[in-house]
């Protein structure tokens, strides 16, 4: 998603240069001064979604180098540390990949070379990270990436903590360590840090199963009406805040899910008992193969499916769904819109 807005922004970029009369420029230009657009609308999820999908090679280095800047000037610690382990992610899939195919063993073979580049472009990354993490005073997560960068020296992975629980995550048992760690929890921060320990418990490959049941739900709220009743409950809810609002309808279990997923309007309103935003889920797996592993997750796939339903606008809801409006009484306030500094001048 945030690769196609980039884009489209990037096309109006440059139609609004055209119009303007002012000169052709390469695109790298244009994505430069993008980047800098969203940088100033503090854009940061979409702007480092967009990097993740395309550059992790090391050659756009130079792109991405004012956002990490603005990110540890103004202290954004969370921002910085997704920004920085999503690109180390795919640089680590890269070099085992390319480690288990050749090894080292032999300098001069095309293979054994390409491990040695990837092994050095994962090491530039971890020191440049570790560089910022010590500029935010983040000391848990400096001395991770230093047992990292000991790993990628030596090219050799650490072996997974005990696994306790033998079981495989499938759907039934995703939803019951959701519902088993809400109960013993007495808000969603405490029952993220208790589900992320019970997740330790299992295999390396079930931590990534459970990724992928998670992204799959995640999916499935992908509709218009959803995001709707986000706006409606929360009055607004931006692009952020509706990945935010889905990952929290998943963290309330299945009844929650269903409920929602399905607009089961007589039952919504029972499940609103905090604010429903919880932007920890998203990393919750991840956290927990590292504290398992002590390597960092390789990216998990799933398909990704459109936002669908009926458009809708934010002054037109109560007349469009007006049963939630209904049970979710609010004063009506509709948030500006997040704009770009640049306007299309009419033709």
């Amino acid at each position: 998603m945030s690769y196609g807005k980039f884009l489209d922004e990037s096309g109006d970029l440059n139609e609004w240069r055209r119009i303007n009369n002012f000169p052709d420029q390469h695109y790298e230009k244009t994505f430069a001064d993008l980047r800098d657009i969203w940088i100033k609308d503090k854009r940061y999820s979409e702007l480092i979604t967009f990097i993740h999908e395309n550059w992790d090679s090391g050659q756009w280095d130079d792109f991405f180098e004012p956002l990490e800047k603005h990110l540890i000037e103004n202290k954004l610690e969370k921002e910085f540390i997704k920004f920085w382990k999503g690109i180390l992610r795919h640089r680590f899939s890269s070099l085992w990949n390319w480690n288990k195919k050749f090894g080292v063993k032999n300098k001069y073979w095309d293979g054994s070379k390409k491990t040695i580049e990837c092994q050095k472009l994962t090491l530039k990354g971890l020191y440049r990270f570790k560089k910022g993490l010590i500029e935010l005073g983040t000391q848990k997560e400096i001395e991770k990436t230093n047992e990292l960068i000991k790993t990628v020296e030596k090219l050799e992975k650490p072996k997974p903590k005990k696994t306790i629980d033998k079981r495989k995550i499938d759907e039934n048992v995703f939803w019951e360590l959701i519902q088993l760690n809400r109960e013993k929890s007495e808000d969603k921060f405490d029952f993220i840090e208790n589900l992320s320990n019970q997740l330790e418990e299992f295999k390396p490959t079930e931590i990534k199963r459970f990724e992928r049941t998670f992204l799959s739900k995640y999916n499935e709220l992908n509709h218009r009406e959803i995001w709707a009743l986000a706006y409606i409950v929360r009055s607004g809810c931006g692009d952020d805040a509706f990945d935010y609002f889905k990952a929290w309808v998943i963290s309330k279990g299945k009844e929650t899910f269903e409920d929602i997923r399905n607009i089961n309007v007589k039952e919504l309103k029972r499940h609103f008992d905090e604010d429903p935003q919880l932007q920890e889920m998203f990393s919750l797996a991840e956290n927990a193969y590292e504290n398992k592993t002590g390597e960092l997750m390789s990216p998990v796939r799933v398909k990704k499916q459109k936002l669908t339903g009926k458009q809708w606008k934010e002054e037109n809801l109560e007349e469009n769904f007006p049963k939630i409006w209904k049970i979710f009484k609010h004063k009506t306030t509709t948030p500006t819109k997040t704009k770009l500094k640049y306007k299309l001048a009419k033709r």
